[in-house]
């Protein structure tokens, strides 16, 4: 493809879901690409009006089919549990070169429905960046929020090369870097390190008693600020990848229970060996 057509791609972006994420998309083509048209699905009066005076959309659109018939990119920012049906319906106004792409965190369930709908499936390349926050909605929403971010493209096995390639440069555009695994990878990995430790996070905020709390420092802070994120959300993300969820879950409670017993058995050097290992893995992480 030439510079010049490469420089004018693409010309209009849909997003389906103008919340925190969703807004950040709009926010960080809106700083890599201004002349971008920016359309963004908004069914209630007064978020349309908020989107514009907000400038996170040039143009706020009623229906699915209104919003997505000129654009070259739709972004499906929706809950989880919704992503699949959007795209769907994306498929069907879009025009036929198209790229559809989420932000969903899930993607095996997502990919594997879309993948029932032919139509839908040539344009869809699912995609999970790896950015956010315990807070949401558009007011939120950041230009910087993917900057240097993983954003995880999750093709379908039918995906055609020239489309991954596509929604790579697209996703490079918000300011992320991409990498791709299967949508099964993805589900596994991220139930390890984002969906069970959100709901060890609630855990420990719903097991705090209110005498204890007024004496929370920031280390009780760090390890709850999860746990303010949207129930709602989490509780589709979790219905979503319940398997995997479980499986990590299950390990959770065999560690659980070898550090009780270290503790009821004053096993000092065995729990000083099971924190060591812990802080190791900590000290390789990002």
């Amino acid at each position: 493809m030439s510079t010049t057509v490469e420089n004018e791609w693409p010309r209009q972006v849909t997003v389906l879901g103008v919340g925190l994420l969703g807004g950040s998309v709009a926010l960080s083509l809106r700083r890599t690409l201004p002349q971008t048209q920016l359309i963004g699905l908004a069914r209630n009066p007064e978020k349309r009006r908020f989107l514009m005076d907000s400038g996170l959309v040039d143009l706020p659109a009623e229906t699915v089919a209104e919003a997505c018939q000129r654009s070259d990119v739709v972004v499906v920012a929706s809950p989880v549990d919704r992503i699949a049906e959007m795209v769907i319906l994306a498929a069907k106004s879009s025009p036929a070169d198209c790229l559809i792409t989420d932000v969903g965190s899930t993607k095996r369930q997502i990919v594997a429905t879309v993948a029932d709908h032919p139509d839908a499936a040539k344009k869809f390349v699912a995609a999970h960046p790896i950015a956010g926050s315990e807070k949401s909605g558009p007011e939120n929403a950041t230009s910087s929020l993917f900057d240097e971010k993983w954003v995880v493209v999750t093709p379908a096995e039918t995906t055609s090369p020239e489309l991954l390639e596509k929604a790579h440069r697209f996703w490079r555009l918000t300011g992320g870097q991409t990498c791709e695994m299967t949508p099964s990878e993805h589900d596994t990995h991220l139930a390890a390190i984002s969906h069970m430790p959100h709901l060890v996070s609630a855990l420990i905020a719903k097991i705090a008693s209110p005498e204890a709390l007024p004496l929370a420092g920031s280390g009780w802070r760090d390890i709850t600020r999860v746990a303010a994120g949207d129930p709602t959300l989490w509780a589709a993300i979790c219905s979503e990848n319940r398997a995997a969820i479980a499986s990590e879950l299950k390990q959770v409670a065999e560690e659980l229970e070898q550090l009780r017993k270290l503790l009821q058995d004053a096993d000092d050097a065995g729990l000083h060996q099971w924190l060591t290992e812990a802080k190791k893995v900590k000290e390789q992480s990002p």
